[in-house]
């Protein structure tokens, strides 16, 4: 547990580094938060893709996403975030090669959360519907930058 952490720590500071000036306030939120919300995934992938200002609301976060087609639907900022949504999610910002059902299916959310799983980025012991935490959001973002961005930490 002690070793998990210390991760968690070290994955905090990590993205909080990759996303730059991002507010303090915002990353406190999200780490003190039992469930992550739609606002704060949201606002994390428009922040992520220059959709939004730093500075902007989880609303407008969550406006941003639904114009540009990456939710299908409008959504209040409180809802509690699926493990299979937020794969989805974080699949549209990453460049997740994927199998065949998820290209077939253009990253799905379904083949998204089997292909985050399968790359060893979502943990093991969950499942699709299951709630995520907002340290869990913030661990995911750092895995997934590590898995499929050009991002490369070197110990030296």
């Amino acid at each position: 547990m002690r070793l998990r952490k210390i991760f968690l720590i070290f994955a905090l500071l990590f993205s909080v580094t990759t996303l730059s000036a991002q507010s303090a306030k915002v990353v406190t939120d999200i780490l003190n938060s039992d469930k992550a919300s739609m606002g704060q995934v949201c606002y994390l992938v428009a922040v992520n893709q220059g959709y939004i200002k730093e500075d902007a609301s989880y609303s407008e976060a969550i406006t941003a996403l639904y114009n540009r087609k990456l939710i299908p639907y409008m959504v209040y900022e409180d809802t509690p975030v699926a493990f299979v949504n937020l794969a989805y999610l974080y699949s549209q910002i990453f460049d997740v090669k994927g199998g065949l059902f998820y290209k077939l299916f253009h990253g799905a959310p379904r083949y998204a959360y089997k292909q985050l799983k399968y790359d060893g980025v979502l943990p093991e012991n969950t499942y699709p519907n299951k709630l995520v935490s907002g340290p869990e959001a913030l661990d995911i973002y750092t895995s997934c930058m590590m898995e499929y961005s050009d991002f490369q930490l070197s110990v030296e």
